[in-house]
């Protein structure tokens, strides 16, 4: 690992973490198609969305600093869909500052939501991807994710028409034996 990523620490998120992440997330809101999303959060919004995650989807961030006060990135297990059905799968959702990017805290963030999904018992981590996002689309197929198909022309951003790529990943084997790692 570089000197970047073993300075990183990965820990929970806490309300104090809402203005940071309002931020991350709002760059990608406003300015990028990273995220089919277009209304930014103000921290009051951003607290209230980290209180509607538990144990089971949790939101972690990436930290950096002696004392480990820059938050660098996040991500979050959300339920796929609300129907029992579908209640041990789950969807990632990780996001980096700019400033962070290339240096390894993605793929920190992701494999440490893999492990906190497989722990928690759930059974299939999918990731909803804008089809141009070719940095995320790499890293989940890095960690183990498979395409498994492509929404076309499903949303509208930025004044374009946007294809979603989902990726899948089966947690099955991490929870019954040894898998490949994530690190």
């Amino acid at each position: 690992m570089s000197a970047v990523t073993t300075a990183l620490a990965v820990r929970a998120a806490v309300p104090g973490d809402a203005v940071r992440l309002a931020e991350i997330w709002n760059r990608e809101v406003v300015e990028t198609l990273a995220t089919t999303d277009t209304e930014p959060r103000d921290a009051t919004a951003q607290r209230a969305w980290l209180a509607a995650h538990s144990p089971a989807y949790p939101v972690v961030v990436a930290v950096a600093g002696e004392r480990h006060e820059i938050v660098a990135g996040y991500a979050a297990l959300t339920p796929y869909r609300p129907k029992p059905a579908f209640r041990h799968t789950v969807e990632d959702s990780v996001y980096v500052d700019s400033a962070w990017r290339r240096r390894g805290v993605g793929r920190l963030l992701l494999a440490h939501v893999l492990r906190l999904a497989v722990a928690a018992g759930h059974h299939s981590m999918l990731a909803r991807i804008t089809a141009d996002n070719v940095a995320s689309r790499t890293l989940h197929e890095a960690l183990g994710f498979r395409l498994v198909g492509i929404e076309e022309d499903v949303a509208v951003k930025l004044g374009r028409w946007l294809d979603v790529a989902i990726y899948q990943q089966s947690l099955v084997s991490r929870l019954h034996g040894p898998g490949p790692t994530w690190s």
